[in-house]
């Protein structure tokens, strides 16, 4: 699909490659000697791409710009303590999702720190039985890729503007180049719209990607609502429609920015 955006034009700071892409994480334990990664403030466990989804602009000679089928990936748990995968943030069939609520309920204890030495026996039973019934989910099978996927996502990273919302999307692809040992290379130029969250919180009354996406969607302009029609924007924390989101929010900000 070839289409036209002038406020994408904007956005991409004289590249012709635009990555707009969101995951979600592996909460993996830090130990002793972590100094190479990069932790969230204030937490002992940072953060590794689990699933990656997102799609690729590309610029052509007459101005337009291309939009092919968007990506999604899964990537395998880090052989260290990782926590439990809930439901809420995994690209799951239904039945997966189920079970991995029931087994939450097991934890006894927060999901987000549950690592196995902090849990009891049933706790760790749960988490083990989780993080199995979540490698097998046929979805999650079906577009898993070995880490050596990343050079090839970071060759694209590299050549682009990246759009993201906020820094933990980047520390976890740093992350992952300190765990299997790629080459980290850095984007072109980074557009990060978490940089408007207290504007979204006045005019939305909240800074989270959705309730910021649905406050703004009436308010796009003619290029851009005709883009979105072609974004996979159904379902929240698949990371695809997530990346959609952050970049129909993007160009909703460049569309309200003053003009010089």
């Amino acid at each position: 699909m070839r289409f036209h955006n002038k406020y994408l034009d904007t956005l991409a700071s004289g590249q012709t490659k635009i990555l707009v892409f969101d995951c979600e994480f592996w909460h993996v334990l830090g130990e002793t000697g972590d100094q190479k990664y990069v932790f969230p403030p204030n937490e002992d466990f940072f953060f590794v791409s689990r699933e990656i989804g997102g799609f690729l602009l590309s610029k052509n000679v007459d101005g337009s710009w291309s939009y092919n089928n968007p990506f999604f990936v899964t990537l395998s748990k880090p052989k260290r303590e990782v926590s439990f995968p809930i439901s809420k943030y995994a690209t799951v069939e239904s039945t997966t999702a189920r079970k991995l609520d029931e087994l939450e309920g097991r934890l006894g204890m927060g999901w987000g720190s549950s690592f196995p030495s902090r849990l009891s026996t049933d706790g760790i039973e749960a988490l083990k039985e989780g993080l199995k019934i979540y490698a097998e989910d046929s979805n999650i099978k079906s577009h898993h890729k070995p880490p050596s996927w990343y050079s090839t996502f970071m060759k694209h990273y590299s050549e682009s503007t990246i759009i993201v919302k906020g820094t933990f999307d980047i520390d976890a692809l740093k992350n992952a180049s300190a765990m299997y040992g790629f080459e980290y290379l850095e984007p072109r130029h980074v557009i990060d719209i978490a940089l408007w969250n207290t504007q979204s919180r006045k005019k939305c009354g909240t800074a989270k990607l959705e309730g910021t996406y649905l406050c703004i969607k009436k308010h796009l302009d003619a290029e851009t609502k005709q883009l979105a029609k072609f974004l996979p924007l159904d379902k929240v924390h698949d990371p695809t429609t997530d990346a959609s989101m952050t970049l129909i929010v993007a160009l909703y900000i460049e569309s309200i920015r003053p003009k010089k």
